[in-house]
């Protein structure tokens, strides 16, 4: 997992937030008790095999499809004729041989024949016969005729590991990988997690359910901000929105509002951007993302086409607007003035925000026709193309702004995430301390150069940068949160509850991540799960945005055995995030609880026992961890 993601998920730190060692454990643990694909289950496995070499899917399949079920030594009757079940068996045989000599049509044939000479069509050989059946289908490539031979073979023998093996790659050749997972999970149960096939395959799958999940999710578009924390946050981490907000406000909201009643053109343009600093302010950014929307709204539409919802055909007079507000503002003279780009970046950062990026890099690229030089656009812009996988787009965008404003710290800052999610520690270190230099006011720069010090083995001056930023900053309970994940991963935790403590303290109980820090760290240390699930509570409470304490409930909830909690919280968690590989992680975790609660529904008697096993081999594992 990351220390940190670029641009606009760095401004929480998202890696850096994290506990490393003392969440992996958490993970394992919980996924060892009930995501048996995943996790521990996963973990266990691999040490003691080998990867999968290239090619290996392909050779689960043949494995799974190879070799037939052989048949005990055949008991004559009295009269030396065979018995009806004796002559199925036989001609199962037969078909075995048929098999085995790539005769499949001929040995689908045979094991017709067996299946309908068994007398007894409930016993387990007849399922055997299904089963190989399934198998010579399988390599006729008729798969929909396997799956449902498969389901026959179940129907009769429900622990048949080989028949659940056997639909998952039929239903798996047939694109129905949800099935197929579901199947591969059941084999995993059932055979202890022993079966190979089961297990890698169910590893594979997984992952293209989970890509799949994501990529829908992502397709859809968000209407709600993130947690405010986020945003405040990634907000202060340009100089200039913070000497924007700094400004005096001269008049209330009420009085604002009051003001646009009447007001038109470039009038109710100002309104609207003293009105939506207001709202920053009080960090009620729905209402602020509201009123910028507003004013893009009285802009011509570029190249005389959609570029936001619901705004497609400009205002009377809209370029004599747009004339009329750049000279404005480029007059100066109002330190509070806010240009037309500026006005398109903001509302370009509250849509990056909230995941419509289309209509955000609409935004950005408005802005930076009105006025190339903006730099703040331009590092927003390059977090935009690096989150869609350009990351030339970004580096070039990055150099501009260099071009721009060499010593513009926000640029070190921004670009300074992106070597930390690329693995460059030395060159993000450079950076960062550029950015420091440069902008002391910066908490965000300064977090990212103590967290990045740590990484790279520098751990006395980790502390030093972290206990210099508490000194500029003693109410910042980003810099007290972190601080106490710098100690966690230094193994010191009675520090690092003293500071997760501290930043509860100064932000009135209301810092949600603390409240997620300050379980896990209970859990760590005494196995404390209510208190450490409490926790979690108390920080949905206070920022239900806050997607990390939906994630760890759901991880404390699988503990539990409560998988209809822990699915509910993972669903809550993936209506939240917007990152591409968080939503497959935690579409991965999600599903493999899925799979099993369903299971476990179906058939408890089976299941339960299963699940049991599982969990004590997942408490051993842990206990062998700390």
């Amino acid at each position: 997992w990351r220390l940190a993601c670029v641009g606009l998920r760095v401004a929480r730190c998202r890696g850096a937030a994290r506990m490393a060692s003392d969440r992996q454990k958490l993970v394992a643990v919980v996924a060892g008790t009930a995501a048996v694909a995943v996790g521990i289950g996963l973990l266990l496995r691999r040490w003691r095999r080998p990867a999968v070499p290239e090619g290996g899917a392909a050779r689960e399949a043949d494995a799974c499809l190879s070799g037939v079920a052989a048949s005990e030594p055949e008991a004559a009757t009295e009269g030396g004729e065979l018995g009806l079940h004796e002559q199925a068996k036989k001609a199962k045989d037969l078909g075995n041989k048929r098999f085995q000599g790539r005769q499949y049509a001929k040995a689908v044939e045979e094991y017709s024949r067996a299946i309908s000479l068994a007398p007894d069509a409930s016993h387990k050989d007849v399922a055997v016969f299904y089963g190989n059946r399934a198998q010579a289908h399988a390599m006729l490539e008729m798969h929909s005729k396997a799956e449902a031979d498969c389901d026959a073979a179940i129907a009769i023998d429900p622990r048949y590991v080989k028949a659940f093996c056997r639909r998952a790659v039929a239903r798996e050749k047939q694109g129905n990988l949800e099935g197929a997972f579901a199947d591969f999970t059941a084999a995993t149960l059932l055979s202890g997690m022993a079966n190979e096939v089961a297990n890698e395959g169910g590893e594979r799958v997984l992952k293209g359910v989970a890509l799949a999940r994501a990529e829908a999710r992502l397709a859809q578009p968000m209407h709600t901000l993130p947690s405010s924390s986020f945003i405040s946050t990634f907000i202060d981490s340009f100089l200039s929105h913070r000497q924007l907000l700094a400004q005096p406000a001269p008049r209330s909201v009420a009085q604002l509002g009051k003001a646009l009643d009447d007001a038109t053109g470039l009038q109710r343009t100002r309104l609207l951007c003293e009105r939506a600093r207001c709202f920053m302010r009080a960090c009620q950014y729905e209402l602020a993302l509201t009123d910028w929307l507003a004013t893009c709204a009285m802009l011509p539409v570029p190249d005389g086409t959609q570029w936001l919802d619901g705004i497609s055909v400009p205002p009377a007079a809209a370029a004599e607007l747009l004339a009329a507000w750049k000279a404005e503002a480029e007059a100066g003279g109002d330190p509070a003035a806010v240009s037309p780009a500026m006005a398109l970046s903001m509302t370009g950062m509250f849509l990056h925000l909230r995941g419509n990026y289309a209509q955000a890099m609409s935004c950005y690229n408005y802005a930076l026709s009105l006025q190339p030089s903006a730099v703040d656009v331009l590092l927003k812009r390059a977090s935009l193309w690096y989150e869609r996988d350009e990351q030339a787009q970004a580096l070039v965008d990055f150099e501009a702004a260099v071009a721009v404003d060499p010593n513009n710290a926000d640029i070190y800052c921004h670009r300074g995430q992106l070597h930390i999610l690329q693995g460059e520690l030395a060159s993000a270190l450079l950076d960062l301390r550029n950015a420091v230099a440069l902008d002391r006011g910066s908490v965000l720069s300064r977090i990212q150069l103590g967290m990045t010090l740590h990484r790279s083995g520098q751990a006395t001056e980790a502390r030093k940068v972290f206990a210099e930023a508490e000194k500029a900053f003693p109410k910042s309970a980003d810099v007290l949160n972190y601080h106490g994940e710098l100690l966690v991963e230094a193994q010191d935790f009675a520090a690092a509850k003293q500071k997760f403590s501290a930043a509860l303290k100064v932000s009135g109980g209301k810092y949600a991540l603390a409240h997620v820090n300050m379980g896990v760290l209970l859990l760590h240390q005494s196995q404390d799960l209510d208190g450490g699930l409490l926790h979690c509570e108390k920080a949905i409470a206070v920022d239900p945005l806050c997607e990390t304490a939906h994630v760890h409930q759901a991880h404390l909830k699988l503990q539990q055995l409560d998988f209809a909690g822990a699915v509910a919280a993972y669903d809550a968690a993936v209506a939240l995030l917007r990152m591409k590989q968080e939503l497959i992680d935690c579409y991965s975790m999600r599903e493999a609880t899925a799979a099993q609660l369903q299971l476990l529904t179906a058939q408890p008697e089976i299941y339960g026992p299963l699940m049991a096993e599982h969990r004590k081999r997942a408490a051993a594992a842990m206990a062998g961890m700390g």
